[in-house]
């Protein structure tokens, strides 16, 4: 769900994307892992890039510290030795890896861009991309299959959040949920004795809450940290 991640020493916010530029596979595609040099300590990252099958380079982000694990990336692009990628979370604002491609196409190195603020990065190559695909889950009841929306109080902020859960002719169900501005990730799905229950791979997140007697809500709690926040999605209505 993402609607906040760990501050930086400096300020912070994390990321996600899709993948355009000249011959990104050749000159990008891979595993790459480096670290942001903030003032007070090393933020250790890891960007994975690759090539899906309609031949655009996807990509995600990780950060152990961040507790991150395959973010979708925002935005990339390469023009020459030049590399851009960009990152975006629940907030209207973008975070930009700055960044040259050395001569041997093994390491990028750039400055990381947070408003005004800017610190130097570094990422080495490391083999192939390590991009997992979603996690699919056995199919769900009919009745929680569809959209969903919801808002999340956070501090004095209203954030939207949406939520979209499909099951699939193969009978597996796939989830996802986004956060504001934020990509939607994906979610694994568990529903048992009437109890749903969404749980991130990639940010340590669950929902967990049941469906309304008229199934027009979800009715729970969604766990990021210690103290749970009340959560009620509505369904979308079909054709909205």
């Amino acid at each position: 769900m993402v609607v906040s991640i760990r501050q930086f020493a400096f300020a912070t916010a994390f990321l996600p994307a899709a993948f355009a530029g000249a011959d990104p596979a050749g000159s990008l595609a891979g595993h790459w892992e480096g670290a942001i040099h903030a003032p007070l300590e090393d933020v250790v990252i890891a960007v994975d890039l690759a090539v899906d099958a309609g031949a655009k380079v996807v990509g995600t982000f990780s950060s152990a510290s961040q507790k991150l694990n395959g973010y979708p990336l925002w935005s990339a692009s390469s023009d020459g030795d030049a590399v851009k990628l960009e990152l975006k979370m629940a907030d209207p604002g973008v975070r930009t890896f700055d960044g040259r491609l050395s001569s041997d196409g093994e390491t990028i190195t750039g400055q990381f861009l947070i408003d005004v603020h800017a610190v130097p990065f570094t990422l080495k190559r490391n083999g192939e991309a390590r991009i997992a695909p979603p996690p699919r889950s056995a199919a769900i009841d009919a009745k929680l299959a569809g959209s969903w929306n919801a808002s999340l109080t956070v501090g004095a902020q209203s954030l939207p959040l949406t939520l979209t859960l499909t099951n699939h002719a193969d009978r597996t169900a796939t989830g996802s949920w986004a956060a504001g501005a934020a990509p939607a990730t994906p979610v694994a799905i568990v529903y048992e004795a009437g109890t749903l229950t969404l749980t991130s791979p990639v940010v340590p997140s669950t929902f967990t809450g049941t469906l309304s007697a008229d199934g027009t809500q979800l009715v729970g709690s969604l766990h990021e940290g210690a103290t749970p926040r009340p959560v009620v999605f509505t369904r979308v209505a079909s054709g909205s």
